[in-house]
């Protein structure tokens, strides 16, 4: 039965805060090893131990202090108001040492399943208790001892001395059971109460006697004397009954205004919970949500640094998005952090808390060991020694964790904050997951406008350059005939010489328009991406200036398509044209080829696309890069931000047109001031090998 849950956690968690506030030199890290206790099992208050752990606990303790026992210290420590909290103080300072241990016999049930424990009171300062463990449990001496230091605290917690603990019957000495009488001394009031209540009896017995017998004595001078000593004797127990009661009133004052100070920082708590409900709830953006979510916590909690990472589309990784409390070291330090979520054997704090979806505590200084080097090389930028995490999760999927600390206060993190923290999480998934829908609604709507705007601009550039370009047919071919009969030093030969040449022009943007439209003509065939842009390479390098650094990398193996080789080779061409001249001042500009599954939340997410294998060659430059609202008509034809001149404005409106016409897709990445990267998706004939 050594494996059956029997002790509360706290029991362990008392002596590990004893040994942290009196034997700091003891490594407690070693001393949970090797109990196989879990530093998470200590700070859940729902946790039960089983005897072997605790018996490992306490033989690895005596061994690292040297032989010396703590179990009688660490119950008077598991009994101070420092472990047993406010709560229990306030409650205790009215009903008193006897009523606090014949209470234990009905509330033991909460701290130990392994015995039942019965208590009655023989006097206003004796109390006997009586523990007899399950016939299935085998207790050690320790626990006798751990038992006895417990009652003394007890009773000392009243401002008493350490009472007088008989133990008249033991089971480690044969009995059948361990009995516990505990007395403590009378307070000075209550023995002088005693004498004034004893005088009037004594006194009239004796003067009776030696009245009787010797004729001694004269009523009226002893009833007198009497008389004085009763007022003498009430007066100074009821001075030292006050001065008791004075002192414990202080206690539960004190008491009090703890418990009031937390009934603050509960009301601080739900106030604080409701500001970020309605303030959610207004709120459609991630980074509003965020933003609104950071505000309240550093509003009302008290908390010295807070920070949340959200997991990407895909829950490949976390990142940081955003908190407080950071300088800029640490938040340079966290942005290029990145916690990968597909390895198993990942063990970091911020990964376990994400996959186990639960609310940790975190000690560094104890649990080292356990945490990834990342983990741990970031808490040293950090300067974290401990903090709360906790995930953030909505119906059952994680979409990141929060976490908090107090790094400059040291204020020391409780169960209260981890309860809390518990609690708001769920508020924060649910408005991330709101908020991660109306985006994805927003951006879908976005697209389908897009799609549908593109369109109809398609239909009619390609109705106006069908129609133009037979024109144009006609106006060549009667050019020509003109040309042909007229002699070569006509002098209007060289005026129908220049409509001919800007007929061509007309005509080869005609083709261009048809091109955007999806309705050049189209030779497919199998081809392999990766060949097409290691042919082109060459003729790439002559595009770019010295000033441009150009990379190709091609991934390993083959990207089989069905495409127009041609076209492909002009769409690159195009991409390369407006990524050079996004860069006047030089840059860096990359070109890279890839195999992609598109997934159901890939399209579900992007508002696009169709489920199934790509070949993504992409194309990124560190030019000046572009805002939202030229990103929404960079692809219209005749669109342009470059001088009157320089250009047409149809470069990537054909690149559309030739992917929309291979079944592509097309998407879009830029930021002012950080480049661009356009990514083109083609259809894979097979998987990639």
């Amino acid at each position: 039965m050594s494996d059956r849950p029997l002790y509360n956690s706290k029991i362990i968690n008392n002596f590990v805060a004893l040994l942290k506030k009196k034997h700091a030199d003891v490594d407690v890290r070693e001393l949970l090893n090797y109990a196989e206790i879990s530093p998470y099992e200590l700070s859940d208050e729902g946790h039960w131990l089983t005897q072997r752990q605790v018996d490992r606990f306490h033989d690895k303790m005596s061994c690292l202090l040297e032989g010396k026992d703590l179990a009688r210290e660490g119950g008077r420590y598991a009994a101070s108001e420092e472990a047993l909290g406010v709560m229990a103080k306030y409650t205790f300072g009215f009903i008193g040492p006897a009523n606090t241990l014949v209470a234990i016999g009905k509330c033991a049930s909460n701290f130990t399943r392994s015995a039942v424990y019965q208590s009655r009171k023989l006097a206003d300062n004796k109390v006997e208790i009586t523990v007899t463990p399950h016939s299935d449990v085998e207790e050690k001496p320790f626990q006798c001892e751990n038992r006895i230091g417990f009652f003394e605290a007890i009773v000392q917690m009243f401002d008493h001395d350490i009472p007088s603990v008989e133990h008249p019957e033991c089971i480690f000495k044969g009995g059948s059971c361990c009995r516990y009488i505990v007395s403590w001394k009378k307070t000075w009031a209550g023995k002088i109460r005693l004498v004034r209540n004893l005088q009037v009896p004594v006194v009239l017995v004796l003067y009776g006697v030696l009245h009787h017998f010797y004729r001694i004595g004269h009523l009226a001078e002893m009833l007198v004397a009497l008389a004085f000593m009763q007022l003498g004797a009430s007066y100074l127990a009821e001075r030292l009954e006050k001065k008791e009661i004075l002192a414990t009133l202080a206690g539960v004052q004190e008491s009090t205004e703890q418990m009031i100070d937390q009934i603050g920082v509960n009301y601080n708590n739900a106030r604080m919970v409701n500001e970020v409900g309605q303030a959610l709830s207004t709120q459609s953006g991630i980074d509003e949500v965020l933003e609104n979510v950071i505000g309240a916590i550093e509003k009302r909690l008290g908390y010295d640094r807070c920070l949340i990472m959200l997991a990407d589309k895909r829950k490949s990784c976390l990142r940081f998005r955003t908190g407080f409390g950071i300088n800029d070291k640490q938040l340079k330090a966290l942005k290029k952090a990145s916690f990968d979520l597909t390895n198993p054997g990942a063990k970091g704090a911020f990964v376990t808390c994400f996959r186990e979806q639960r609310t940790m505590f975190v000690d560094f200084s104890e649990v080292t060991h356990i945490h990834s080097e990342q983990s741990i090389n970031l808490s040293e930028v950090l300067e974290a020694h401990s903090f709360i995490c906790c995930a953030i999760v909505f119906e059952g999927e994680s979409l990141g964790i929060l976490a908090v600390d107090n790094m400059k206060t040291q204020r020391p993190l409780t169960q209260s904050d981890m309860s809390l923290l518990t609690g708001l999480a769920p508020v924060i998934g649910m408005s991330l997951r709101n908020a991660m829908h109306l985006e994805r609604e927003r951006r879908m709507a976005e697209q389908i406008r897009q799609s549908q705007k593109m369109e109809a601009v398609g239909v009619l550039a390609g109705g106006i350059a069908h129609d133009f370009n037979n024109l144009l047919t006609g106006m060549i071919g009667y050019v020509s005939l003109a040309l042909m009969t007229m002699k070569e030093e006509d002098p209007a030969a060289k005026y129908l010489d220049q409509v001919v040449s800007a007929a061509d022009r007309a005509a080869d943007l005609t083709q261009r328009l048809l091109a955007f439209s999806r309705k050049q003509i189209n030779h497919p065939e199998p081809v392999d991406l990766n060949q097409i842009v290691n042919n082109v390479r060459k003729l790439l390098s002559r595009l770019v200036t010295a000033k441009i650094e150009l990379k190709v990398e091609t991934c390993a193996g083959m990207l089989p398509v069905v495409a127009d080789s041609s076209q492909i080779d002009q769409m690159v061409m195009n991409l390369v044209t407006n990524a050079r001249d996004a860069m006047p001042t030089g840059g860096t500009l990359t070109i890279t080829t890839e195999a992609m599954e598109l997934t159901e939340e890939w399209v579900e997410s992007h508002g696009y696309g169709s489920i199934g294998s790509y070949a993504v060659l992409s194309v990124t430059d560190t030019g000046t890069g572009m805002d939202e609202a030229t990103r929404a008509h960079v692809l219209e034809p005749f669109f342009t931000t470059k001088e009157v001149g320089k250009g047409s404005g149809l470069g990537l409106a054909i690149v559309y047109g030739i992917v929309k016409q291979h079944e592509g897709h097309l998407e879009i990445y830029s930021k002012p001031g950080a480049g661009t990267t356009l990514n083109v998706y083609l259809p894979l004939i097979a998987p990639a090998p």
